[in-house]
């Protein structure tokens, strides 16, 4: 099923009363006389002096917001409010509010014995439906009956009001008012959530709703040691005039609404008053209606802003005595959706689910196109959309702007994709609910798989030639891929334009070379870069670190420091005063300088200073391509000490590269030794190797692009538990970034040979020999024939371990790991080549012969 959502279209909720259900008429009934004494310490001075009693059996009184023991006092920010507004929180009586007696005077009915009375006598007597008493009781709970006195000398009367203690009771209108000890001034937050004052409603019989009330006489009928204080009275009041009921706004746009009402039950209505605002703050008996003397049941409402929820009351106004209705309850609406010129979301004030923001649209067939919290660019919140190969794109249309075509805005985004490198594109739709209709403006080729890495701002120029009705939509490419967005915005176009996709690439130990694309209008006088050690963006007055020419869309940045990570920037240059923001164009770690040997690494450290175990998979020939780690330090042959560093094969499919850092070997003559031997996993007993299992010693002469082998070990040559040394001149190896990797695998047949592969001290050093070595070179051998043309012949067998053949370049086109005396080369092509004889004890014999 196809889902097109709009928020903010004509979007309405409302709320209504029921068939004849009068509104709720909530009146205050301010006390002349009858209050016995003051229990609201107020002002400057002492609490002794603004009190004339305590309220509990105890020491404590009220305080008021604004006491103050001396003039130098702390203020408090608890208290009774000092305009004696008392709003009511019970949530049955939404709006119902009480008014204190003078915080100054007398402002307590306090009955401290059982069957004492009082009489409290209202300044206005008022017709109710409902009376509700504001009281507390200080030191325990008491129990009251208050009869109710009408102006016709009648009264009625309602017995067992419970009234709670001040502290922690249930039920209560407010609370965290505070107290203060009388007799010593000492404050008492209380905690902020007591002393308390509680609400509790008598029902005005319906033979007597039509009676004015005059006074109400409170008596203490409990005989606890409870002291209730009665600090005020409201009324909802009554009304033979009845409100309207609610009907469903009609017409609504982004500026007006219509609201409908039903005409008022009253025989005597005749015209009708409408009040609305943005808040839901309920219109009191005082307040003017905004349309007045309606004669109708509907009337529009004009000139409203867009996208906003609007309240609305109705009342009737009647020809009677009490000449207008309470107000309705309120209903509401949300105005359209408009047009606007700017667009700034960063969608943080929206919850995580399949929503976009107000005004916004959401065309989802298949998918996913939602709010999402994973690592958004800013705040808590970003928008994520995925689609599999098998499902429909998703397509987020952005809010109607009235200057899409103006060619004066540009659209920018912050983007991301789960895994490099994906599209994501934006267009727009000449149909705001039809997806089919959309044109693509720019494919934006996402690399960037988070926000802090390169080229996380992306940016769209919009055409004059986009229709002036149409919406500007995002949407992602159905390839499985997840892609986040963020920080959208829609703004003026700068004066300069920076440039875009910038990238690093041909890093070395002390070069980077960064390329990016013009924006649509050139720079005229080039463009500027920045870099640093620290993720600290430049501003506009910082001193560039370089430029380029215009027309120049590459620059080489020289003299870093080798293994250091660099952050850079780019801008354009449009003139001597005239720049482009800042481009952040990502980070990037220059490499470590090639070491020139001698060289040694016993990995006490390991895996080593510009050393990598992070790499996996692939072949020799293809080179690694994973990050896992197979290649753990570990002390050399499992023993007691030593530091080494090995790999554990045991199953299918583990291939782990150990890289070493780069070698400067131009001067040439060097070797590689190293230790080596092999254990079972985590133990020091000998063991055998998979029938495909491979360890080998790699040499690459371009920085890790090509390898070679120089030795495998294998389950025909499996090392033994004991330290073995191995070592290879490295005759044609005279590259000046050379680097190393022991390249180890199980293959894909599952063997059950569990072991470790160990090295450790890994030299490479000038291939001086020791006297030792210089007399096993001296062994008398002979290569027959030479020039050789299908088969090489050695004369002595002997102590030989292997035969290696080189080409003039110095890559090994033939090896032969055992003593044979004839060697096979046909498949060698004509010229010249070094045949190494590698013996048991560890020298060497090299000798040059010509293949014809």
């Amino acid at each position: 099923m196809k889902i097109n959502r709009f928020l903010g279209i004509a979007s309405l909720a409302l709320t209504i009363s029921s068939s004849g259900l009068m509104a709720q008429n909530y009146q205050t009934m301010p006390i002349t006389s009858g209050f016995n004494e003051d229990v609201i310490a107020n002002g400057t001075g002492p609490s002794l002096g603004s009190t004339t009693s305590i309220l509990d059996g105890d020491s404590y009184a009220f305080v008021a917001k604004n006491f103050l023991a001396t003039a130098t006092s702390t203020a408090i920010t608890y208290g009774i409010p000092i305009d004696g507004v008392i709003t009511s929180v019970v949530t049955t009586t939404p709006g119902l509010s009480y008014q204190l007696g003078n915080l100054s005077a007398a402002n307590s009915l306090r009955l401290s014995n059982t069957n004492l009375t009082g009489t409290l006598v209202f300044a206005t007597p008022k017709a109710a439906t409902k009376m509700y008493m504001l009281s507390t009781s200080g030191s325990a709970s008491s129990t009251l009956t208050v009869t109710v006195n009408f102006s016709d000398g009648t009264n009625q009367q309602t017995t067992g009001i419970a009234v709670p203690d001040w502290y922690d009771g249930a039920g209560f209108a407010v609370q965290g008012l505070g107290r203060i000890n009388r007799p010593t001034d000492g404050l008492d937050a209380a905690g902020g959530t007591n002393p308390r004052m509680y609400q509790a409603a008598v029902n005005i019989d319906a033979a007597n709703q039509t009676k004015l009330i005059q006074s109400v006489t409170v008596t203490k009928t409990s005989t606890s040691a409870g002291f209730p204080n009665i600090f005020a009275f409201s009324v909802d009041a009554y009304s033979d005039c009845a409100p309207p009921a609610l009907l469903a706004p009609t017409a609504i746009t982004s500026t007006g609404a219509t609201v409908n009402w039903t005409a008022s039950t009253s025989t005597q209505a005749a015209t009708y008053g409408v009040y609305y605002s943005t808040t839901a703050t309920a219109p009191t008996s005082t307040t003017a209606p905004q349309l007045s003397n309606l004669t109708g049941t509907s009337t529009p409402i004009s000139s409203l802003t867009p996208n906003t929820t609007y309240y609305y009351w109705v009342k009737t106004n009647c020809s009677n005595a009490t000449a207008q209705s309470v107000w309705s309850f309120s209903g509401t609406f949300k105005t359209a959706c408009g047009p606007t010129t700017t667009l700034s979301e960063n969608f943080d004030t929206y919850a995580v689910a399949a929503v976009l923001p107000d005004c916004w649209g959401r065309l989802v067939t298949s998918g996913t196109l939602s709010i999402n919290s994973t690592t958004p660019a800013s705040g808590n919140r970003n928008v994520y959309q995925t689609s599999s190969t098998s499902q429909v794109a998703t397509t987020a249309v952005l809010p109607e702007l009235s200057n899409i075509n103006a060619g004066t805005h540009w659209l920018k985004l912050k983007a991301r994709v789960s895994s490099a490198t994906g599209t994501l594109n934006v267009g727009y739709l000449t149909n705001p609910t039809d997806a089919s209709t959309f044109v693509l403006l720019q494919a934006l080729s996402v690399a960037n798989v988070n926000y802090t890495s390169t080229n996380p701002e992306y940016t769209v120029i919009v055409p004059t030639s986009v229709p002036a009705t149409a919406r500007l939509a995002i949407r992602n490419t159905a390839d499985g891929k997840g892609y986040y967005w963020d920080d959208v915005v829609w703004e003026t176009l700068p004066s300069c334009l920076p440039p875009t996709a910038a990238t690093t690439s041909a890093i070395t130990s002390g070069n980077v070379t960064v390329s990016w694309t013009a924006p649509a209008s050139a720079p005229a006088a080039g463009y500027e870069y920045y870099y640093a050690t620290a993720n600290t963006a430049p501003v506009s007055t910082t001193t560039p670190s370089g430029n380029v020419g215009a027309g120049v869309v590459t620059a080489t940045v020289s003299g870093l420091t080798p293994a250091t990570t660099y952050y850079i920037w780019l801008r354009s240059s449009c003139s001597a005063t005239s720049k482009s923001s800042w481009s952040y164009v990502g980070s990037f770690t220059t490499l470590c300088a090639p070491i020139v040997p001698p060289y040694t690494n016993n990995f006490t450290t390991a895996p080593g200073s510009c050393w990598t175990n992070a790499l996996s998979g692939g072949t020799p020939a293809t080179g690694p391509n994973g990050t896992t780690v197979y290649w753990n330090a570990g002390n050399f042959l499992n023993g007691a000490t030593g530091a080494g560093m090995k790999i554990n094969l045991y199953d299918t499919n583990r291939t782990g590269w150990l890289k070493t850092n780069a070698f400067n070997l131009s001067a040439g003559g060097y070797r590689v030794k190293f230790d080596y031997g092999l254990t079972t996993f985590n133990g020091t007993s000998t063991s055998t190797m998979g029938s495909d299992d491979s360890v080998q010693l790699l040499v690459s002469n371009d920085g890790g692009t090509t390898w070679t082998s120089l030795q495998t070990w294998n389950a025909a040559n499996a090392p033994s538990n004991t330290s073995n040394t191995y070592s290879f001149d490295l005759v044609g190896y005279n590259s000046a970034n050379t680097v190393f990797a022991i390249y180890g695998t199980d293959g894909s047949v599952n063997d059950a040979p569990d072991y470790d592969f160990h090295i450790d001290n890994f030299i490479v050093e000038p291939a001086n020999l020791s006297t030792s070595e210089s007399t096993a070179v001296q062994k008398k051998l002979s290569i027959h024939p030479n020039p050789f043309k299908d088969v090489l012949y050695i004369s002595e067998t002997k102590d030989i371990k292997s035969v290696m053949i080189y080409d003039v370049a110095g890559r090994v086109v033939k090896q032969v790991n055992d003593g044979s005396s004839e060697i096979r080369v046909s498949e060698l092509k004509e010229g010249m080549y070094l045949v190494k004889v590698n013996f048991k004890d560890g020298s060497q014999s090299v000798t040059k012969a010509i293949k014809k």
